[in-house]
């Protein structure tokens, strides 16, 4: 068996690979996040795809001899005819049926651990959004629906229904047209677009032939278009007549759209090819229902067919603006992640911030693997809501890298006044660490929870009391010494993380950030 010359994109086949194994990841947000990687397509864009998802997993440079040894769907790395990708391997029998892997393989191979998951919170978020918008794509498709059949319920006729139909049909395709325009990568017009070439849609879309006046393209001026006839035909069958005249005028368009695919362009769009079907099958089906019903003409129908388009043209006109914007934006942020996310280059940003002393102290308030290489330490005031997220972004980046990443909090106090309640709180969470030093992670947590010191007492009172002076003290000339001007402020191995940063961009960097700082002087010991 003979291994594909092409193979799909490296995020398809890593989205494929985790479907295979069981895990349900929203394929646009896997799309994103590879892509996105300052890596990609190398490998480390798939690795620190599966760290971000908590995912065990194996990544290997083996022979033929450890193959059964792997676990099952694996990625086998394919250099074949000037070409590297990742094949995915279901089976370990497989190695056997398609012989030419194990010719091409590189010997690298990443695959899962038994019982792994994959699991992302921000993958739970595109998911909802996907519900959203599939619930938002069923209510219109039940208000077209619903549109039609009222129209039909007026007076049925088999001219309208149809009509109504490829109107409908126009309107789809002309969607599907927006967003080969925009740029928008999108599944289904790969495949529609596939059937006749690769570029042909994209291609034709920028000719200046798809071009109109006012900076409406052909496929605004479609997608109006059909609009207008659906609304028509659904709201005001007494216009019909002019929905059937358009219908044979647009024949001349069908025509021309053919001839400059095929003579002036020399490219073959599919889905202009689609409209100009649409518009086929309705000017045939116009000749016969206008031929029967001349005598309905009227000047105000004409008014209503024109007066309705160019509404429709006024509200999608700032539509379009939008929609061009948000992409533009889209694409910008997709470009600025992939140069937040860039590892050397915050490394050399964050050289240059102010160091600090994060030295350990006795009983110190920190939380995690102490031999991690990857020290991050929080300046914090107890009764902060900003520091109250932060500490809840702490808890799943340390879930998240387990051994990898230690949190070392600092609290600002006011120890002046034994009353402030700020001083009160940190002494308590100061004796309460000492009274149960491998508690300090699940009684920070319930601090920064509820933020409530009766509440947090109630739980937490250990019926004793320790002497906690020097470490206010201590606590207290370290913000002044570090001059925090506001919480939280973050740093990571003595340095402060540069302002720019957000946790979360540091957290999907830790996996790159723990290589690269595995030479550095500032890691901890």
């Amino acid at each position: 068996m003979k291994l594909p010359l092409t193979q799909n994109e490296l995020w398809q086949t890593v989205y494929d690979w985790l479907l295979a194994t069981g895990n349900q990841v929203n394929k646009t947000y896997c799309r994103q996040e590879i892509t996105s990687h300052p890596d990609y397509p190398a490998l480390t864009a798939v690795t620190d795809f599966l760290d971000a998802g908590a995912m065990n997993y194996e990544a290997v440079q083996a022979d033929v001899s450890y193959i059964h040894e792997f676990n099952y769907p694996a990625l086998a790395h394919i250099k074949q005819l000037g070409q590297e990708y990742m094949h995915i391997i279901n089976r370990a029998a497989d190695w056997d049926k398609e012989n030419l892997i194990t010719q091409y393989w590189s010997g690298v191979s990443i695959f899962p651990c038994k019982n792994s998951n994959w699991l992302s919170k921000e993958n739970s978020t595109y998911n909802s959004r996907q519900r959203n918008q599939q619930l938002v794509t069923l209510l219109l498709l039940t208000g077209f629906a619903g549109l039609l059949a009222f129209s039909l319920a007026q007076g049925f006729s088999v001219v309208k229904l149809l009509h109504g139909f490829l109107a409908f049909a126009g309107i789809a395709i002309s969607i599907l047209l927006q967003g080969v325009e925009l740029g928008v990568q999108n599944d289904l017009v790969k495949q529609v677009c596939g059937t006749v070439n690769k570029v042909g849609c994209a291609v034709v879309l920028k000719t200046r032939f798809a071009k109109s006046i006012l900076s409406f393209t052909a496929a605004d001026m479609s997608l109006i278009y059909f609009a207008t006839q659906f609304l028509l035909i659904a709201l005001y069958p007494p216009v019909f007549i002019v929905v059937n005249i358009m219908a044979i005028t647009s024949l001349s368009v069908v025509g021309w759209s053919i001839y400059t695919q095929a003579k002036l362009v020399k490219q073959w769009c599919a889905l202009c090819l689609g409209v100009a079907g649409v518009l086929l099958l309705q000017g045939n089906a116009a000749v016969y229902y206008f031929t029967a019903n001349t005598n309905t003409i009227t000047a105000l129908s004409f008014t209503t067919f024109a007066a309705l388009y160019v509404m429709l043209a006024a509200l999608w006109w700032p539509v379009k603006s939008l929609l061009k914007t948000n992409h533009a934006n889209t694409q910008k942020l997709a470009e600025l992640k992939k140069w937040k996310m860039d590892a050397s280059l915050f490394k050399t940003l964050w050289e240059k911030e102010q160091q600090v002393d994060t030295t350990f102290w006795e009983n110190d308030l920190v939380i995690g693997n102490l031999q991690a290489p990857i020290l991050i330490t929080v300046a914090c005031n107890p009764y902060c809501g900003p520091c109250a997220k932060a500490h809840k972004q702490l808890d799943e980046m340390l879930e998240r890298h387990k051994n990898n990443i230690c949190v070392q909090v600092r609290f600002l106090c006011n120890i002046s006044d034994s009353t402030d309640k700020r001083t009160k709180a940190v002494k308590s969470i100061l004796q309460n660490a000492i009274a149960n030093p491998s508690q300090v992670a699940v009684m920070l947590t319930d601090w920064f929870e509820w933020m409530d010191y009766k509440k947090w007492v109630n739980k937490w009172s250990f019926g004793g009391s320790y002497v906690v002076k020097s470490q206010l003290e201590k606590h207290n000339q370290w913000v002044k010494d570090t001059h925090v001007q506001f919480t939280p402020t973050f740093y990571l191995n003595k340095h402060k993380i540069p302002a720019r940063y957000r946790l979360e961009e540091i957290s999907g960097m830790i996996p790159a950030l723990k290589e690269i700082l595995k030479e550095n002087k500032n890691i901890v010991e």
